[in-house]
């Protein structure tokens, strides 16, 4: 299991669902790294997938995936992030995947087309 950053630990803790509505849990599979994001991810909580992200992309993984399954919103802010991911992990030499889309988060993906731009698994959840 990856261990985020000392500054960003409190994020990362088991409250931070209910202070910030947004949380995500990060495991190192082999030479996937997987952040299985819970929550809200809009402009308020979009710091917290950054620094998640950054102390991902700061591993040597070569696959990136983010679990959705238990993502209930997201917003442009948060789509954005997604698309700043999949390039810095591209750029890399990463592959970058979002997997288990529940019903309206893929919604978003796909009005937004962003369901076109990165790797979706759009088996639905909920």
């Amino acid at each position: 299991m990856l261990a985020p950053s000392p500054t960003s630990a409190p994020r990362y803790g088991p409250g931070t669902l209910r202070r910030t509505g947004f949380c995500v849990e990060v495991d190192q599979l082999d030479d996937t790294v997987v952040l299985r994001l819970q929550g809200e991810l809009d402009t308020a909580t979009s710091r917290e997938l950054r620094a998640a992200l950054a102390t991902a992309m700061a591993g040597d993984a070569s696959a990136m995936v983010l679990d959705l399954a238990a993502l209930s919103f997201i917003d442009s802010t948060g789509i954005a992030v997604l698309l700043a991911a999949c390039h810095q992990a591209e750029s890399q030499g990463r592959s970058f995947s979002l997997r288990h889309p529940g019903r309206m988060v893929l919604k978003v993906l796909n009005l937004t087309g962003v369901d076109r731009l990165l790797s979706v698994d759009s088996a639905l959840t909920g």
